[in-house]
């Protein structure tokens, strides 16, 4: 059964809070630095604290102000979902295997998941179709960030993606209507009909339209007097939208807010990259609390009971129905089939099948529902096996079919200049997989004739375009005439690659208004080659050469080293810091002089 209400003190409720939001951060640092899922930490994290202390329960922090909590915080992650995508993505295809995904494959798994728990805990039908309706949800929660370490290709990424964030509030939605129908099933009221839920989607579109409407007005005004309270108007008005449409129909303000969110990416007239920056980490703070406090209110007994058969159910969605659902969502579509198998396993539950369920199975129990306390534990043993599995086994499954971020990390190269070209092209003959920026065209007609990718800068425009600009790139070089613009360049790319994977060249002259430590950035190679010197020994003859460490060890003097590639193959990139070390096994790309290059 689940735990009761609980009173508890000022101080256990500030202790509890602290708690939380420690184990909620702290997971997720952690979890990136070893590069893993941060759910695979907070779950487990989470239930190991509910189980030694009764401070971390939610009903003890925030009592019966949890769920509102909860209904708010899921919107504001499905806004800032919404905010993410983008219409330019539904091409190829896409957009029917995302329809197809979201209808047939949401009515198949809703059946075979509401069947399942008949079958293995003998449930009643009303407590199964709320777990199958619960159990419908993927989620950008979990979705997005496993994207992002796989980086798979850009067909297989739209199609999770999207339909991650557009299925959460249709399941949520499903999951009002197994709830209504039994509650008022028991009181022999009018049954729940599955118009309302109709009614449902249309109330939430058009309040998630209008406040978009409205937002969009708002901030408009915001831009000419302050931009820097937009995104408190954002807040305002997204608050709004999710508590008007849940006072008129229960969840239906997750439509609302993802709506939102996509009527927001895909306007103009507004830039919304500040709110989105602000947004995200938000959410990521909200995704570690939420997660943190519904784990902990499961206990070790309410998991042990439900343990064995909530294996059995997550082995039939994950090796029966996900696969169907896929194999049904893809006929005839221009998916490859290395695509399809990996979409096909790539369905982790995620926070709003948590959330759900810590609100349904408390209503039920209220209710006297026979095995409503069962709910919320079989979905906490869904959510953490399919987070766990799809964690661990799909980086190398996207590796084995050959769709892991298409090879090795890219290293971006903010200019095209002959210098930046030059050091472009040598590394890419070293096997370093290159991509350059340049709003020339010239510059980037040269860099296509030398097989490089280029493309415009994309900084400074639209903060999703460059996110995804980004995936794949490991480390940038800023390497442009311009000292002014390498300064703001490398100091915008800090922002998203961090400060270690960020260089630009040393300044010409010392500027105006010295910068400060943190935003002066890694400069590349040393304080004395500025663009104008390293352009100057390139004109009178210099080369840029590889070497193995140890002929660089037993050359003459004249090489200068600028970037070491140890075997395991991460570049290196030697800095005015200082000199990094060069294993005897590793290549040197060196800049050799004029004069020693005529001396050999």
């Amino acid at each position: 059964m689940c735990r009761g209400r609980l009173v508890s003190s000022t101080n256990a409720i500030l202790t509890g809070l602290g708690l939380v939001i420690v184990l909620a951060i702290g997971g997720q640092l952690l979890a990136e630095r070893f590069h893993i899922p941060a759910i695979v930490l907070l779950l487990p994290v989470g239930f190991t604290a509910g189980a030694i202390t009764e401070d971390v329960h939610p009903d003890v922090i925030f009592g019966n102000a949890f769920q509102p909590i909860v209904s708010l915080g899921v919107g504001l992650i499905l806004f800032e979902a919404g905010l993410r995508l983008s219409l330019r993505e539904l091409r190829g295809g896409v957009r029917g295997i995302v329809l197809r995904l979201i209808s047939i494959g949401t009515i198949l798994t809703l059946v075979f998941v509401t069947a399942a728990p008949t079958l293995i805990f003998g449930f009643g039908w009303g407590v199964s179709a709320v777990i199958g309706a619960i159990l419908v949800v993927s989620g950008p929660t979990v979705v997005s960030p496993l994207l992002a370490f796989v980086r798979p290709t850009d067909t297989v990424r739209s199609v999770l993606k999207w339909e991650g964030t557009l299925i959460d509030p249709i399941g949520a939605l499903l999951g009002v209507v197994a709830l209504h129908a039994v509650l008022q099933g028991i009181a022999g009221s009018r049954p729940f009909h599955l118009g309302e839920l109709a009614s449902s989607l249309l109330i939430g579109l058009g309040i998630g339209l209008a406040a978009a409407a409205a937002l969009m007005v708002l901030l408009g005004g915001l831009e000419r007097s302050s931009p820097g309270r937009g995104v408190a108007a954002a807040l305002m008005m997204l608050s709004a939208a999710v508590v008007g449409a849940d006072l008129i129909r229960d969840d239906s303000g997750l439509v609302a807010a993802a709506v939102m969110g996509m009527v927001l990416a895909h306007q103009r007239r507004i830039d919304v990259a500040r709110i989105l920056r602000f947004h995200g980490t938000i959410v990521e703070l909200l995704i570690g609390v939420l997660f943190v406090l519904i784990s902990a209110s499961v206990t070790p007994a309410e998991v042990g009971r439900v343990l064995l058969g909530g294996l059995i159910l997550v082995a039939a969605m994950v090796i029966l129905v996900r696969p169907l659902v896929v194999a049904l969502g893809t006929w005839r579509s221009p998916l490859r089939w290395r695509e399809r198998a990996f979409v096909a396993w790539m369905a982790p539950r995620g926070i709003v099948a948590a959330a759900t369920a810590s609100a349904f199975s408390l209503y039920l129990a209220e209710a006297d529902v026979h095995d409503a306390e069962r709910i919320l534990p079989i979905v906490f043993v869904a959510v953490f096996s399919t987070v766990v599995l799809y964690g661990l086994t799909a980086p190398p499954l996207a590796r084995i079919l050959g769709l892991a971020g298409a090879g090795s990390p890219v290293v971006l190269i903010v200019g095209a200049k002959p210098l930046a070209l030059a050091i472009a092209r040598v590394l890419a003959n070293a096997g370093v997989r290159v991509r350059l920026w340049t709003d020339s065209p010239e510059e980037q007609a040269a860099a296509r004739d030398a097989g490089l990718q280029a493309a415009p800068v994309p900084l400074g425009v639209d903060v999703e375009g460059l996110q995804a600009e980004l995936e794949e790139v490991s480390s940038a070089l800023v390497i442009t005439a311009s000292d002014q613009f390498n300064a703001l360049a490398a100091y915008e790319l800090r922002q998203e690659l961090g400060h270690h994977h960020v260089y630009r060249l040393a300044p010409s002259e010392p500027p105006a208004i010295p910068l400060p430590p943190h935003a002066e950035g890694r400069v590349l190679f040393s304080n004395a080659l500025s663009f104008p010197e390293l352009s100057r020994r390139i004109a009178a003859g210099a080369e840029l050469i590889e070497r193995t460490a140890a002929e660089l060890a037993a050359a003459a003097d004249g090489l200068t080293p600028l970037f070491v590639l140890p075997s395991s193959g991460e570049l290196h990139v030697l800095t005015a810091a200082g000199p990094a070390d060069a294993p005897a096994d590793s290549r040197v790309i060196c800049l050799r002089s004029s004069s020693a290059s005529a001396s050999s």
